[in-house]
């Protein structure tokens, strides 16, 4: 028999130098090809975050044209899993406005006591009235004074014995958009509070992308961030 042949045959496997080259190649194309992937997911999000406002839109339009107004809003700062902040109006979803049960933010859970991501509806503002922890009030909005450029600080806008105010005016103002649903954005819920420091959803500054922290947002009159 042949040496030769024999030699070859006896050699079966990968040499540790061949397994260390072959490594080292799958990590480079996983550090290359994670990135693309992570952002065609966002972008998968952020594209299914514009669809889903846009139908919510549709049904608080066609709530106003039917009730004359915009649906309550409802706000909460219990900070548990079972209530959240100016959710989504149960009227679109009991009055059939919306075909679907519920419509989750996807950028939007928390933890329930069981440690179970629990889904969040998209948020909804109103000038208006609405519930505050169950008791009847009534909801203002911050709008820049110069909307829909954005350039100028915001007012606060309010109704006051069936009329808009703008304050401090002291006269009846229109309101440039009358309402707003919004998601929380990649970088997730800022929370109650923070929400309205930063006078969230209408200045342009806190727009995703504008701001990687900001919120994908859509208003009453069809505007809407990029």
């Amino acid at each position: 028999m042949n040496m030769w042949n024999r030699s070859d045959k006896a050699r079966t496997g990968f040499t540790l130098l061949e397994l260390l080259v072959v490594i080292a190649v799958i990590a480079i194309l996983a550090a290359v090809l994670a990135p693309a992937y992570t952002s065609a997911k966002l972008h998968a999000k952020v594209a299914r975050v514009h669809s889903d406002l846009r139908q919510i839109s549709m049904a608080i339009g066609a709530y106003v044209e039917d009730c004359k107004g915009p649906p309550p809003v409802r706000e909460s700062c219990m900070h548990n899993s079972a209530v959240d902040y100016y959710d989504l109006p149960r009227e679109l979803r009991d009055m059939r406005y919306l075909a679907t049960h519920r419509m989750y933010d996807p950028f939007n859970t928390v933890r329930d006591q069981q440690e179970v991501d629990q889904g969040r509806t998209y948020k909804y503002l109103a000038i208006g009235w609405g519930y505050s922890n169950n008791s009847k009030t009534s909801f203002a909005m911050w709008i820049p004074k110069d909307y829909p450029v954005g350039k100028k600080d915001c007012a606060l806008y309010y109704i006051n014995k069936g009329e808009t105010y703008r304050y401090p005016e002291r006269k009846p103002w229109d309101a440039p958009i009358r309402w707003a649903v919004w998601s929380v954005g990649p970088a997730g819920d800022p929370g109650w509070q923070e929400a309205g420091v930063r006078k969230l959803p209408v200045p342009k500054e806190e727009w995703y992308p504008y701001n990687e922290n900001g919120v994908i947002v859509r208003f009453s009159d069809g505007r809407k961030s990029p």
